[in-house]
């Protein structure tokens, strides 16, 4: 008799194992296609995705520096009065009235000690840090889905579990009338079994409100309806591995996307002391210049003249040579503040550690506790049914009071309540260490 008995548990247990198994695949699939809907329709993440675009094109305006840069020039300026001379009775004026002036010219930076470069790399530098934040972004909104997966599969729970307990005391309500016809219960109880199924159902009514809000809140999420996208037979495990502390706090230096910020930011910072550092290098430029002008001497004009006798072609071609000699000590304050802003950076990165390790401590702990309640309470809920299912047959043979058989069904309640406010616990604390470490589930 022991031996079969112990070969049914052991196929209860392997089905329910396998149940798990299948029951896991499709709840992650479930919440991994929840997660790609949100993130393609979250308008934050597509404004965001806009700065990397933005980003891409101040890298080529940058970039454009290092072009030469050509432009052209038609202008017509009227002076009045010019200047003349007087030679022996002959007027000679120096400068015609009307100037007319159409020339194509270019100034190309033939070196500037490697600014420009600098300037480009610190571009690309932001446009990383902009693709970084939409990352950060996407795991924001993964895990806001993820949070309210399982806020939905605990309230579908907790809902089976007070439809149970409406079913009970319902029965009951059909055993007390029974009595009641039969002389054996007051009307007392059938008035108190009443007030049971009432409150149950009021708290029934609760939970149903609650997890309207839930799959409102998550629908807002994706852009669609999400009634009926969760499978009522969800469970709470997430398919990841368990995280230590310190495995958690290790990955974190990697993946987690504030410390990644942070260290695009310290990059950025460094440019930044690059650039105030070469403020006061000179640069080397050259120009040309190629057009057709008036008002050379000896012919001048004051009305317009033909082109073929007073227009000529000209052409200039120079080099110029940039030094900054004093600006007030200008670039040293700007390279301090720069190496400042880069000294805050490394602060910044000790905090977010010291948070990170602090949080993922806190969330260890909810974990292995409510981890060590879950066992207990899996427990109390086999004793509560085992209760239970003794006080109904005392209960149906009259030798047990009403206000016994509602106890009994209040502690499997509980049982049940408390198992499941475990379960929940556990997955929340588990989905927090590999947020914090920055783990993609989906």
């Amino acid at each position: 008799m022991k031996r079969t008995l112990k070969y049914i548990v052991v196929a209860v247990l392997l089905g329910m194992s396998n149940t798990t198994i299948f029951a896991q695949e499709k709840t992650n699939e479930t919440l991994n296609q929840l997660v790609r809907s949100a993130i393609e329709y979250a308008p934050k993440i597509k404004e965001q995705q806009q700065l990397v675009t933005m980003g891409d094109y101040k890298t080529k305006i940058q970039e454009s520096a290092l072009k030469p840069q050509i432009q052209s020039e038609f202008g017509v300026t009227r002076i009045d009065p010019v200047a003349k001379a007087n030679f022996a009775g002959t007027s000679i004026q120096f400068q015609p009235n009307m100037n007319y002036n159409a020339n194509i010219g270019g100034n190309y930076v033939i070196y500037d000690w490697g600014k420009q470069f600098v300037n480009i790399e610190k571009s690309k530098l932001e446009t990383e840090l902009s693709k970084t934040n939409v990352e950060g972004l996407k795991n924001i909104y993964a895990y806001q889905v993820a949070n309210l997966y399982y806020g939905i599969i605990y309230t579908q729970k907790a809902i089976e579990v007070q439809k149970e307990q409406l079913k009970l005391v319902d029965e009951n309500g059909k055993i007390i009338g029974n009595r009641l016809k039969q002389g054996d219960a007051l009307d007392y109880d059938q008035v108190a079994i009443q007030v049971r199924y009432k409150n149950a159902e009021s708290r029934l009514t609760d939970l149903q409100s609650q997890l309207e809000r839930q799959i409102i809140y998550l629908s807002s999420l994706i852009g669609k309806d999400a009634h009926g996208l969760i499978p009522a037979g969800s469970d709470f495990n997430l398919g990841i591995a368990d995280l230590s502390v310190e495995g958690a706090l290790t990955q974190a230096q990697t993946n987690n996307y504030d410390l990644k910020a942070l260290k695009d930011k310290d990059l950025i910072a460094e440019r930044d002391v690059k650039l105030a550092q070469m403020a006061t290098l000179p640069s080397l430029a050259a120009n040309a210049q190629v057009g057709i002008r008036n008002g050379y001497l000896p012919r001048i004009n004051g009305e317009m003249p033909a082109i073929t006798d007073d227009f000529k072609f000209n052409t200039t071609v120079g080099v110029k040579l940039t030094i900054p000699v004093y600006s007030g000590h200008r670039g040293a304050y700007q390279t301090e503040v720069a190496k400042i802003n880069r000294e805050m950076l490394k602060y910044s990165v000790d905090a977010t550690n010291q948070t990170l390790r602090r949080d993922l401590e806190a969330a260890q702990n909810d974990y292995n506790s409510a981890k060590s309640k879950l066992e207990l309470s899996e427990r109390n809920v086999f004793q509560a049914q085992y209760a239970l299912k003794l006080a109904n047959i005392r209960y149906q043979n009259g030798v047990l009071t009403n206000v016994e058989i509602e106890a009994a069904q209040t502690a499997l309640k509980d049982a049940q309540f408390a198992q499941l406010q475990y379960q929940y616990q556990m997955a929340l604390a588990k989905l927090e260490m590999n947020r914090l470490s920055g783990v993609k589930f989906w």
